[in-house]
C-alpha cells in the first residue's frame, strides 16, 4: 500500500489494486494521487507488418492479432502476450497446415503455398517434418531426424550419397559414390505414402547399385560403371519415387573407391597398360615416319629423272627426231616402190597374155576351148534344150550338192530369142539375160544364178 502522487505518461497504462483488492485500470496522460492503494504498470507489446500478437488467457484461449498492432499486457486476464514473426513463403515453398473446426471437432488438412506471409490461425497447426538429413562433418552420409523442419521446399534438389560395401561378382568390396537430383511434384501423394522420403531414397539407391554390382566381376564393373549415369538402371528407385510424388530427373556416378590393396593391384594394371599403349603409339609413329620418308625419297628420284631429261641439250633432241623421221621415211619409200614393182610384173605378164591370145586367135585357134580347158572341168553343168516351134524350154541342170534334176518353163511370151546352133545374129534389144535364176525343191528356199554362155 503507498501514499502518493503516481504520473503516467503518453500511451501507459497501470493497474490500480485499492485495499479491497479491486482493481482499475488507468491510461496516461495523467497525475495520480494514491492512497492506501498501489499500482503496476502494464507492459506494452507491439508489433510490425512481419509479426503478430499471441496473447494467451487465463481461461485456455489464444488469441492471434496480425500486425501492425499493440497489446497491453492485463495480468488479470492475460498470461502472457508474445511478438512472433509471421511465415514467410517464397515462390517455391509451401506449407502443410491442420484446422478443427470448433464445432465439429475435424481436422482438415491443406497446402499453403507462396509467395505469401501466413499467419497461424488459433485452431490451426503446422505438419513438422522430420527426415534424414546430411551429416554436418560429411555431406555423403544421412543421419535419421536430422533434417526437422515445416516449411517445404517444392524446387528441384540434390543430395551426395556414398554407398558402402559394394561387392562385386568376384567378392571385390567397392565404395559407389553418387549424386541425386529429385524433384517433389505431388505434396498430398507423398504426405499420404512416406514419412521421410529422403530414406526411401537411400533405401532404394542401394538396392539397386548392389543389383547393379552383383552381375558384374571387378574388372567388368570398371568397364561399364559409366551405365551407372543412366536412369534405367535404377529401378527400384523411380518405381517407388512415382508412389511417393517425386520424379528422379537423374542419377550422376561420382565414382568409385577399393579397398588399399586391390586400388594398388589396379593401378599397377591401369600403369602397366599405358605403358603398353604408349610403346604402340610410339611404334606407330615410327613405321609412319619410316613410311613417309621412303616416299620421300622416292619422289626425289622421280623428280630427279625428269628433271635429268628437261635438262637434256636441246641439239641433241633435235638430231634424235631428226633421224627418226628420216629412218620413217625410208621405210616408207621402201614400201612404195616394191608395191610399185609388184604392179609393173603383174602389167607385164597380163599383157604378154594378151599378146599370147591375139596371136592364137589370129592363127585360127578357138580361144574359148582354149580357156575352157585351163579353167579345168566345171563343178555345174547347164543344159539348154528347145524343140523346134515349141512354146517351152527345158532346162537341165546337173548339181551333186542339190537334186539330180530341176526343171524351169519359160513363157513364149517371154522369149523372142530363137536359139540356133548355126550362130546366126541374135537382136540384144530382146535377149538381156546374162543369168536364170533357179529354185531348188529343198526346205529352206535357196536362190541361185547360174551363168549363160552363148
Amino acid at each position: 500500500m503507498a501514499v502518493g502522487w503516481l504520473t503516467l505518461d503518453v500511451g501507459e497504462k497501470a493497474l490500480i489494486y485499492d485495499k479491497n483488492g479491486s482493481a482499475r485500470i488507468e491510461e496516461g496522460p495523467q497525475r495520480l494521487f494514491l492512497f492506501r492503494e498501489k499500482y503496476k504498470r502494464m507492459a506494452c507489446y507491439s508489433a510490425s507488418q512481419k509479426e503478430y500478437l499471441e496473447i494467451k488467457y487465463h481461461d485456455g484461449k489464444t488469441q492471434h492479432i496480425r500486425g501492425p498492432c499493440k497489446s497491453y499486457l492485463n495480468q488479470i486476464i492475460h498470461i502472457s502476450v508474445q511478438v512472433k514473426q509471421l511465415i514467410s513463403l517464397d515462390a517455391n515453398e509451401a506449407l502443410v497446415v491442420y484446422t478443427q473446426d470448433d464445432k465439429t471437432k475435424q481436422v482438415q488438412r491443406r497446402v499453403q503455398f507462396g509467395p505469401t506471409l501466413f499467419l497461424q490461425g488459433e485452431n490451426e497447426w503446422l505438419h513438422e517434418f522430420s527426415w534424414h538429413g546430411t551429416d554436418p562433418s560429411n555431406k555423403t552420409r544421412m543421419i535419421a531426424g536430422q533434417h526437422c523442419f515445416t516449411v517445404l521446399r517444392i524446387i528441384p534438389d540434390q543430395f551426395y550419397y556414398n554407398v558402402d560395401e559394394v561387392r562385386t561378382s568376384d567378392d571385390a568390396l567397392l565404395r559407389i559414390k553418387l549424386m541425386m537430383f529429385y524433384e517433389l511434384t505431388d505434396i498430398e501423394m507423398m504426405l499420404n505414402s512416406t514419412q521421410d522420403p529422403m530414406a526411401d531414397f537411400v533405401n532404394c539407391l542401394i538396392a539397386d547399385v548392389i543389383a547393379f554390382a552383383a552381375k558384374r566381376s571387378y574388372v567388368e564393373f570398371i568397364e561399364t560403371a559409366s551405365e551407372l549415369n543412366e536412369i534405367s538402371n535404377y529401378p527400384q528407385l523411380t518405381e517407388r519415387c512415382k508412389d511417393i510424388g517425386y520424379n528422379v530427373s537423374k542419377v550422376v556416378f561420382r565414382g568409385y573407391y577399393a579397398h588399399d590393396k586391390l586400388q594398388r593391384m589396379h593401378d599397377m594394371m591401369i600403369t602397366r597398360r599405358t605403358n603398353l599403349r604408349l610403346q604402340y603409339e610410339q611404334e606407330v609413329q615410327e613405321q609412319t615416319m619410316t613410311d613417309l620418308k621412303l616416299k620421300a625419297e622416292v619422289d626425289r628420284m622421280e623428280q630427279g629423272q625428269i628433271n635429268s631429261l628437261c635438262h637434256l641439250p636441246r641439239t641433241s633432241l633435235e638430231h634424235r627426231l631428226a633421224l627418226e623421221r628420216k629412218s620413217h621415211e625410208q621405210k616408207i619409200s621402201k614400201m612404195q616402190q616394191e608395191d610399185q614393182a609388184k604392179l609393173n610384173a603383174q602389167a607385164a605378164c597380163d599383157q604378154q597374155e594378151v599378146e599370147f591370145l591375139s596371136g592364137l586367135r589370129a592363127m585360127q585357134v578357138d580361144v574359148t576351148s582354149l580357156l575352157v580347158t585351163r579353167a579345168g572341168h566345171p563343178e555345174k553343168v547347164t543344159h539348154i534344150l528347145a524343140d523346134k516351134n515349141a512354146a517351152n524350154i527345158h532346162l537341165h541342170h546337173n548339181d551333186p550338192q542339190t537334186s539330180p534334176y530341176l526343171h524351169h518353163q519359160v513363157s513364149r511370151r517371154q522369149r523372142y530369142l530363137r536359139l540356133h546352133m548355126s550362130g546366126r545374129p541374135v537382136n540384144s534389144s530382146f535377149l538381156d539375160l546374162s543369168s536364170f535364176c533357179f529354185q531348188t525343191n529343198k526346205k529352206k528356199k535357196e536362190k541361185k544364178t547360174y551363168p549363160l554362155m552363148l
